[in-house]
């Protein structure tokens, strides 16, 4: 075989080399578009009767400390460039030390999810999202307060620096989260403006992702921390639809 051969063929498998790393490094940046609110659903009940008058949801008030995130690393392995770390974020909507989470404020994600599941399930005879109608006619008016929302992510990342491009086309690293949420839910008579329901919601959740192309299709077409904060409310409201009847109707 010529030289000019042997030069040939060595060119065509580079260039195809070339371009299975082009196209594995393109297919890891991309990503599709994840549903980042924290809407849930549960089977509707029409067995219950519906609550007489109408129910305003109201923005809740955002109490959480608002400065409180760290990182640390906590171990460094044998083979130089691998090594543990742990981030721990008060404000996840803002912040998260492994991905990308541009849900936007909770204070009205929290109650819009709220809103549009009292609605669905039609627990009182109308309901409206106060943000939406501000002076919408209420009798009564559903109030709540984010206390804390942490969220806890520790993983191994490999490479020289934690977003080495190279360790993620092939899909590392492995992520876990850990997430508590904090609410107080109130209910308040406007005709006498007295609170006559209190509730606190509070919920823990652990989830992991072991690739980017994991974390990138999410569950449910959500994203996993709209996910699993969405699962936390979806566990309450079975009990807070049933202890908010029974006030309401005494």
């Amino acid at each position: 075989m010529s030289l000019v051969m042997q030069e040939s063929i060595i060119k065509n498998i580079f260039l195809r080399i070339c371009i299975v790393f082009i196209f594995i490094f393109l297919s890891s940046c991309a990503a599709s578009q994840l549903d980042l609110s924290l809407d849930f659903y549960l089977p509707q009940d029409d067995s219950q009767k519906q609550i007489d008058g109408v129910l305003g949801v109201d923005e809740f008030i955002d109490l959480r400390p608002q400065a409180c995130t760290s990182d640390a690393k906590k171990w460094i392995g044998f083979i130089p460039g691998v090594f543990w770390l742990t981030f721990v974020s008060e404000i996840p909507d803002t912040y998260t030390g492994f991905s990308t989470y541009n849900s936007g404020p909770f204070n009205m994600a929290f109650s819009y999810a709220i809103y549009k599941n009292i609605k669905q399930s039609r627990i009182f005879k109308q309901t409206v999202f106060l943000p939406e109608d501000k002076y919408a006619p209420i009798d009564y008016r559903l109030e709540g307060v984010i206390n804390r929302t942490l969220l806890k992510e520790t993983g191994y990342y490999y490479g020289s620096g934690v977003y080495a491009w190279v360790t993620r086309i092939f899909g590392l690293p492995y992520v876990s989260y850990e997430i508590n949420i904090d609410l107080t839910l109130r209910l308040r008579r406007m005709d006498t403006n007295e609170i006559i329901w209190t509730y606190e919601l509070k919920g823990n959740r652990v989830d992991k992702y072991y690739s980017i192309y994991q974390l990138s299709s999410g569950k449910e077409g959500k994203h996993i921390l709209s996910y699993n904060i969405a699962k936390i409310l979806e566990e309450h409201m079975p009990s807070i639809f049933h202890s908010i009847r029974e006030v309401a109707e005494r």
